[in-house]
């Protein structure tokens, strides 16, 4: 295939202004085409945006940094960021029937009581399995229930990984397919520097609003536009292939689209002429997230992590992010995390954000026995209905190419990280990939 060469640059429209739609627009303008970005909302960052809580700026979903996340690392170091970044040892923690276990090393595994000797045993294997293994293809055909089942046995898949599936896939986990959970387990124990030593985490101090804000500044300095609060509505199309876009009721012409967005709405964005293409996107379902945001007076516990298994409590972890990130912007407030993901059917979705304060608060009661309600300093919830699409078996089969059956049609999404789960890290890397595909055409 021919390399563009220089001089013919392209006019093009990037729908989204996450860290793809970002990322996208910086790899693009550095390769001499124009880019327009446009992103909906007044504020940039999408899944990993910023909001103001408090006085300071915190993520609306937690977010952290492995060792091996190297397309962040890159780039952070690329745009003058690298002196950012912060590493540190974290511990996690397992919530059993209302007994705190440590449970971030081999040794903690070893005392893990409520999974047997021999479970404890094949379950340190599994991992030592799990983060050297390559080949995933072999896994793919079958779930991850099946697949941990067979080399854990019932007892502890079923106390251990059951209920982090749940916290990912909801009333999906037992479809979930074993080679993404292969790989959540193997982006994690790289994220050790020995097998016996603890995770080492990462952060960018400052948040991910200073990369965002560092990587629209360096898009503007290029020579690149971006509009906020300017919703793409359609994908316009002319004998089948890409003019432009249609915003604000106006159709701007551009040689070529580059959508961002989760494939749902690229779905509504695109012209009945695309039928069969819209129905192949249609094929990857998607489950939404409910995420309540505390900020604390004191601490839960000292991990990072808590994974929960406890038929009294409705959520299955808790991310402490400050024992991650201390933000001594905070003043000594403490910030934490609790995910939980469902259909958007699913009547919890839709329940009033007071009522899930308060049954959560006396969920907390469960996992600190000192915790009171009035160490609660200020709470936020949100909602997201496409956080993370449904990895069935087989499902490389339907993961979209990044270049579109509609000529001057492109895309990123999460699902091209498979079986990588959606990471900053990886979708910086579909960007950078995805600017290669468009100089290649």
């Amino acid at each position: 295939m021919a390399v563009r060469k220089s001089g013919d640059e392209l006019n093009i429209a990037v729908v989204g202004g996450g860290i793809s739609g970002l990322s996208a627009a910086y790899f693009l303008l550095k390769k001499g085409h124009n880019v327009c970005l446009f992103e909906r909302d007044p504020t940039l960052g999408g899944l990993a945006a910023s909001f103001e809580f408090g006085g300071s700026f915190i993520e609306k979903y937690y977010h952290f940094i492995c060792l091996g996340d190297q397309d962040l690392i890159d780039l952070c170091e690329e745009v003058g960021l690298g002196p950012k970044l912060s590493w540190r040892s974290t511990k996690m923690s397992f919530l059993y029937d209302g007994k705190l276990y440590p449970f971030g090393t081999p040794l903690d595994l070893l005392f893990f009581r409520p999974v047997s000797l021999l479970g404890r045993i094949r379950f340190g294997f599994n991992i030592i399995y799990a983060r050297s293994l390559t080949y995933w293809q072999a896994l793919e055909n079958e779930s991850a229930r099946a697949w941990l089942t067979r080399h854990i046995g019932k007892q502890a898949y079923e106390v251990i990984w059951e209920p982090l599936l749940k916290i990912k896939f909801g009333e999906y986990a037992d479809e979930v397919a074993a080679s993404w959970m292969w790989h959540r387990i193997h982006r994690v124990a790289k994220s050790r520097k020995g097998f016996l030593a603890r995770e080492m985490l990462g952060y960018l101090v400052g948040g991910s609003k200073m990369l965002f804000d560092t990587l629209a500044d360096r898009v503007r300095g290029l020579g690149g536009e971006i509009r906020m609060s300017s919703p793409v509505t359609s994908v316009v199309l002319k004998d089948g292939a890409v003019t432009g876009v249609r915003c604000n009721n106006e159709d701007i012409d551009f040689d070529c689209v580059v959508s961002t967005v989760a494939l749902p709405l690229l779905c509504r964005m695109l012209p009945k002429e695309c039928a069969d293409y819209r129905a192949q996107l249609a094929r990857v379902k998607f489950i939404g997230v409910v995420c309540m945001i505390l900020k604390l007076s004191r601490t839960l516990t000292d991990s990072f992590w808590v994974n929960i298994n406890d038929p009294r409590i409705s959520f299955n972890g808790i991310i402490e992010y400050t024992n991650l990130n201390p933000r001594p912007d905070l003043n000594g407030s403490k910030i934490a995390y609790i995910p939980f993901y469902l259909m958007t059917t699913n009547k919890r979705y839709a329940y009033k954000d007071d009522d899930l304060l308060q049954e959560y608060a006396a969920a907390l009661r469960l996992v600190s026995a000192d915790f009171s309600p009035a160490w609660i300093q200020d709470w936020h919830v949100f909602r997201d209905p496409y956080a993370q699409a449904i990895c069935t078996a087989n499902f490389s089969q339907i993961v979209p190419s990044q270049k579109a059956p509609v000529k001057g049609l492109y895309l990123i999404d999460s699902t091209q990280l498979y079986p990588s789960d959606r990471t900053i890290s990886g979708m910086i890397g579909l960007a950078k990939k995805l600017a290669g595909v468009v100089q290649e055409e």
